[in-house]
C-alpha cells in the first residue's frame, strides 16, 4: 500500500514539475515575442528612400555614394536631446571609418511644415555642431509612416539602423542617446561590418 501511494505521489510530483516547466517556458517565449514585437523593424530587410538634403538635392538609397558601403542611418530631430547627445560620437565615427567605407546618414524629422524652413534650420544646426556626415530632410514627424512605409514600430527618436555593404539591414533599434556602452557597441558593430567585403 505504501509503495502504491509513494509511486502515485511521485507520478503526481513529476507531472506537476512538467507542467511547471511548460508554464515557465511559455512565459519566457511570450516575453521574448512581446519584447521583439515592440522593437522597430523593416519589412523586407532593405530600406529604400528618396529624400532631399539640406541644399535641396535629391538623394536616394540607390545613389552611388551608398554602393558597397556600410551605412549607419539615424532618424533624429534637432528638438530631440537624446539625438543631439549622439552627434559627437557620430562625428568621431565618420572621421574614423569614412576611408574604410562607412557612410553616416542622419534623416531629420522637424516640426516646420515648410521645406525651406526645415532646410534652413538643419543647415544652421549642421554648421553649429560641425556635423561631417550627410543630413537629409525627412519631413515632419507625423508623415514618417508615409515616407518610410516599410519601417514599423517606431515610437520615438532616435532610431538607428546599420546596413551592410550588400544593402541588407543588419540592425534596427531604438536608441536612447549617448552612453559609453552605446558608443562602444556601435563602434564594434561598425568595425565588424566594415571587415566584410
Amino acid at each position: 500500500m505504501k509503495n502504491s501511494f509513494a509511486t502515485s505521489l511521485n507520478v503526481t510530483i513529476q507531472a506537476m514539475r512538467i507542467r511547471f516547466i511548460y508554464i515557465i517556458q511559455s512565459i519566457v517565449i511570450v516575453s521574448i515575442l512581446n519584447a521583439q514585437s515592440n522593437d522597430p523593424f523593416i519589412e523586407g530587410n532593405k530600406l529604400e528612400f528618396q529624400l532631399t538634403d539640406i541644399y535641396g538635392n535629391t538623394i536616394t538609397s540607390n545613389d552611388t555614394i551608398f554602393k558597397e558601403k556600410v551605412i549607419y542611418l539615424t532618424f533624429w530631430g534637432t528638438w530631440c536631446p537624446p539625438c543631439i547627445s549622439e552627434i559627437p560620437t557620430l562625428i568621431d565615427l565618420q572621421k574614423k571609418y569614412y576611408k574604410d567605407g562607412l557612410v553616416i546618414v542622419a534623416i531629420a524629422f522637424e516640426i516646420d511644415e515648410q521645406v525651406e524652413l526645415r532646410q534652413e534650420r538643419l543647415l544652421k544646426f549642421k554648421d553649429e555642431y560641425n556635423i561631417n556626415y550627410l543630413v537629409l530632410d525627412g519631413g515632419i514627424p507625423k508623415n514618417f509612416e508615409n515616407i518610410f512605409p516599410s519601417v514599423k514600430n517606431v515610437e520615438g527618436l532616435p532610431v538607428e539602423i546599420l546596413i551592410n555593404r550588400k544593402g541588407k539591414v543588419e540592425v534596427i533599434r531604438n536608441s536612447y542617446g549617448f552612453s559609453e556602452v552605446w558608443a562602444g557597441r556601435l563602434d564594434q558593430e561598425i568595425n565588424v561590418l566594415l571587415k566584410v567585403k
